[in-house]
């Protein structure tokens, strides 16, 4: 994978993931589809990572890449090639689309609230469309949250 080149920026990985930098480490070796490597990853904020974001979503919107979850996110010196983005098979579903359901379930399991409108949705592993986010999606983005805090709570950011 090819990294961004943070302008100005020569931290160590260590830097980058602070405390959390064996735990990335061993996401990353038990699970390199999902969780990047943490020793390709650097910093990328201000205005270079509002830029990556933008051309993420005008490549999207032309069609030229998958939407998805970037494995080495863009914060984190990621690209926008698709050998960077892992399908979350994630979408929605208009409620009114499946009327003829009971859906009192959907806030019982913590999905969304209660009369959503708009239902979460992806396809597991086997093909199945079920009901809520991935949750392996949402696993990598907590961990990823969780690092991205510590940065801004120590300057980094």
């Amino acid at each position: 994978m090819v990294l961004n080149k943070g302008t100005g920026n020569n931290s160590s990985s260590k830097d980058v993931y602070g405390p959390y930098y064996d735990e990335a480490k061993k996401l990353h070796e038990t699970n390199p589809d999902w969780y990047p490597n943490p020793d390709e990853s650097t910093i990328v904020k201000g205005k270079e990572l509002k830029e990556a974001r933008a051309d993420y979503q005008a490549l999207v919107r032309r069609g030229e890449l998958e939407k998805g979850h970037h494995v080495q996110g863009l914060s984190f010196g990621g690209e926008n090639v698709s050998s960077n983005i892992k399908n979350t098979g994630e979408s929605t579903i208009r409620r009114e689309q499946i009327d003829d359901l009971n859906l009192d379930f959907y806030h019982e399991m913590g999905y969304g609230k209660e009369n959503a409108k708009v239902l979460k949705i992806h396809e597991n592993e086997k093909g199945i469309i079920v009901f809520g986010n991935n949750p392996q999606h949402t696993e990598v983005t907590v961990f990823q949250n969780k690092v991205l805090k510590w940065q801004r709570e120590n300057g980094k950011r």
